[in-house]
């Protein structure tokens, strides 16, 4: 059966397309028949067996292109990208020498895009974090650099055609094209050195996974950035204790303010307020504040008598989740007042108290929510991130205060770190409670100044910081050097 273009049916049956189907595979065998005969090409030239040089017959431009013999009936073909026959030769014969290196060390010529070697690194990553190989903040890290990646990425379809010097450009593409400082309100700086070294070492990771699977990639330059550490701002510094104080004094009247603030939202807002305190009181870590549940938690209360009449005085021992950076260890910290007014605030929203299997910082939803799939989680970094940032504008609005140091959520383990060393607390158990080798205690906390206080300078302090929420009655049981 024979169909014209005129007899083609606006409704075909069923053996109409199939007629229709081995037609347009016989006309695609035939074109595929006249490949390689001389009237396909427009210019031919043999540099070597397996390997011509051409010029398409049927392209408008005069680029030229190699076609390769790759072994099983097979040929691979990439354009060279000249129009100049000695430049395309030369370019040949270097891909041919790369391509016949690859092939004969177990790699593939007919390789996957470049996206598609992205999604399965992706994997890959996902692989380890299962295996426990890496932990979960790592490969967070991981994939939020490989964002950036993937992005730059973009104008090469396979990982083939990636130049050697593909990264010489990166710092200037990623503080420039890639970062709109109008996305980021509250840090208008772009990235730094640091970041930019930290992303490029991802980056090589994802490169040096292409090799080791036979994916054909050339030998990437990576452009780290030189770092004078003598002029580098401290990342996440300790609050000076007046600025702390700053915060904690108005954090009393914040987490009142009504003015286009739902009730859930002061919740949050009192929610936040304490974990701040409980981060620069136990030096636990973000992700490890969050990951708490009430299980990893006991509390110790004991009474001190004063002239000022009984006074009491709560221990957290805190079982830091497996999950996190350092894994499970034990922290033994006077945060305990804090986690004692989260479980009333939790008790006062709901009406119950919290179960031990419940997250310290738990997402209960808002009132148009209940049914959302992440009430019952921690609460996220994220969401915290920004409560911190409208604390510092509002903060700025209604105080007029603007620290000169970039403080973070962060800075409250650094608060906790410094202070403890300040008051004479030895390194070696500071490093035990917060989870640092010694070596990092010294790399990160170099410029933290031991001072031989007077003793009545101490109590002084002591009252000062106790009177800002920072609690320093436990270490009256530390051992002192």
């Amino acid at each position: 059966m024979v169909v014209s273009k005129l007899e083609l049916p606006a409704d075909p049956t069923e053996e109409q397309i199939k007629t229709l189907q081995t037609y347009l595979k016989l006309q695609k065998q035939k074109q595929k028949s006249q490949y390689g005969k001389q009237d396909y090409y427009q210019e031919r030239i043999e540099i070597t067996k397996g390997l011509i040089l051409f010029r398409h017959k049927q392209m408008k431009s005069d680029v030229w292109y190699m076609r390769f013999y790759v072994g099983d009936k097979k040929y691979k073909t990439l354009s060279l990208r000249t129009s100049d026959k000695e430049v395309a030769r030369g370019r040949a014969l270097d891909r041919w020498r790369q391509l016949t290196n690859h092939l004969e060390q177990g790699g593939e010529v007919f390789e996957k895009t470049t996206m598609e070697s992205l999604d399965q690194y992706l994997v890959h990553l996902d692989e380890l974090l299962e295996s426990q190989q890496y932990k979960k903040h790592t490969i967070n890290g991981k994939k939020t650099s490989l964002k950036k990646l993937r992005l730059f990425l973009e104008p090469y379809r396979k990982p083939s055609e990636i130049p050697a010097l593909v990264l010489t450009d990166y710092t200037k593409w990623r503080r420039t094209k890639n970062w709109d400082k109008s996305k980021h309100r509250n840090n208008h700086n772009p990235p730094t050195d640091q970041t930019i070294n930290k992303e490029l070492t991802d980056f090589k990771g994802f490169f040096d996974w292409c090799k080791s699977k036979k994916i054909y990639v050339q030998d990437i330059e990576y452009a780290f950035r030189k770092i004078d550490w003598s002029k580098s701002k401290e990342k996440n510094p300790s609050f000076e204790v007046d600025d702390w104080l700053s915060i904690v004094y108005y954090l009393r009247t914040w987490t009142r303010k009504t003015e286009n603030r739902k009730v859930f939202g002061i919740f949050y807002r009192k929610v936040f307020a304490e974990f701040l305190k409980v981060l620069a009181n136990s030096g636990l870590r973000n992700h490890e504040g969050l990951l708490l549940r009430w299980s990893d938690i006991e509390l110790r209360s004991k009474t001190e008598k004063s002239s000022k009449g009984d006074r009491e005085r709560i221990i957290a021992h805190i079982q830091v989740s497996p999950d996190t950076k350092t894994g499970r260890r034990l922290v033994i910290c006077p945060a305990g007042v804090y986690f004692k007014r989260i479980r009333d605030l939790y008790c006062a929203q709901e009406g119950k108290a919290p179960s031990r299997n419940d997250y310290v910082f738990r997402n209960i939803g808002t009132t148009h929510s209940r049914e959302d799939h992440f009430v019952g989680r921690a609460l996220t970094s994220d969401h915290f991130r920004k409560l911190w940032y409208e604390l510092l504008e509002d903060l700025r609005v209604d105080k007029g205060i603007e620290f000169e140091n970039q403080y973070t959520i962060y800075s409250c383990r650094s608060f906790f770190i410094n202070q403890r060393l300040e008051l004479g607390i030895p390194p070696a158990v500071v490093a035990d409670l917060v989870g640092h080798s010694m070596k990092t205690m010294e790399k990160f906390y170099k410029n933290v100044k031991l001072k031989n206080m007077e003793s009545e300078l101490v109590v002084m302090r002591k009252k000062k910081l106790e009177d800002g929420d920072f609690q320093t009655f436990d270490l009256e049981q530390m051992p002192l050097p």
